[in-house]
């Protein structure tokens, strides 16, 4: 089966034909996702040239990953990248066409399922280092999405901490810290090397911890890594691991499996297009 994957992204969309059974793409094309300041006109920006690929090579079938909450109805819940929010997208397109609408980060771990590191694995989650820090679960041979659709958030809410034997609080969100558009920002900001790294060790502790807690609180059997930021970042792929493990709770759950995604920028397009399959 042929579908249109649509991979929507924080500064650019990429739509792509999937082939569903070979578990490739063909004619891919890329267009900014904030062309206009009205979301609306990016929204339909993106959606015609969804339109015009899918009528070039006589597909009905288009499958949409949204950075956003997306519920168990394919709502758009949620304005973190753009002003959408309770959007039904397939109400934009015209009838003759079959859409699927889904969160980002659940379309990237069904690319894994059924074409990557996480084929034959029957409990694992995907935690994608992009432009925020997100994660899906795959449990019991399907997505675990929650009983509302909203299970991909771990690092997005505000933490706040009491030391009552310091009399001090800590609030922050982790997500504004640690997310890859701030590993490239201090990437950017510290040129010197020793530096640098030191920053970046602190972070990947950071992140590690984070990544543990989850495995602590849903015990997976694997963990898959992925993100440009830390598919093309050995020494910050290494340091998560290492931080993760040593954070992790179990001894023997130490051993879980963290590996990094082999996709690079294709996860969503793929995981889109089979959102039918």
């Amino acid at each position: 089966m042929k579908t249109v994957g649509v991979d929507i992204g924080g500064t650019k969309t990429a739509i792509a034909i999937v082939d569903t059974n070979k578990g490739s793409i063909s004619s891919k094309i890329v267009i900014p996702s904030k062309k206009y300041r009205d979301d609306k006109k990016n929204l339909n920006l993106i959606i015609n040239s969804s339109i015009e690929l899918a009528k070039a090579h006589k597909i009905k079938h288009i499958g949409i990953g949204v950075p956003e909450l997306i519920n168990n109805h394919g709502i758009i819940k949620g304005n973190y990248n753009f002003k959408w929010n309770n959007y039904n997208l397939t109400k934009f397109f015209p009838s003759n066409y079959f859409i699927k609408v889904d969160s980002d980060v659940r379309c990237h771990l069904l690319a894994e399922q059924k074409f990557g590191k996480g084929k034959n694995i029957n409990n694992f989650i995907y935690i994608n280092i992009g432009s925020g820090l997100s994660y899906a679960q795959f449990k019991e041979k399907k997505i675990y999405s929650g009983s509302r659709g909203y299970a991909i958030h771990f690092a997005s809410s505000l933490i706040s901490l009491y030391d009552w034997k310091k009399n001090k609080k800590i609030s922050l969100v982790p997500e504004d810290y640690y997310s890859g558009k701030d590993i490239l920002k201090i990437e950017k900001i510290f040129k010197d090397t020793n530096k640098r790294k030191k920053i970046l060790i602190h972070v990947s502790e950071s992140i590690g911890s984070l990544i543990a807690s989850l495995i602590n609180t849903v015990d997976p059997q694997q963990i898959i890594l992925g993100g440009g930021v830390i598919v093309n970042n050995i020494f910050l792929k290494n340091n998560i691991i290492k931080f993760t493990k040593k954070y992790i709770l179990a001894k023997d759950a130490k051993k879980i499996k963290i590996s990094v995604s082999n996709f690079r920028d294709n996860t969503g397009i793929l995981g889109a297009g089979l959102l039918f399959k």
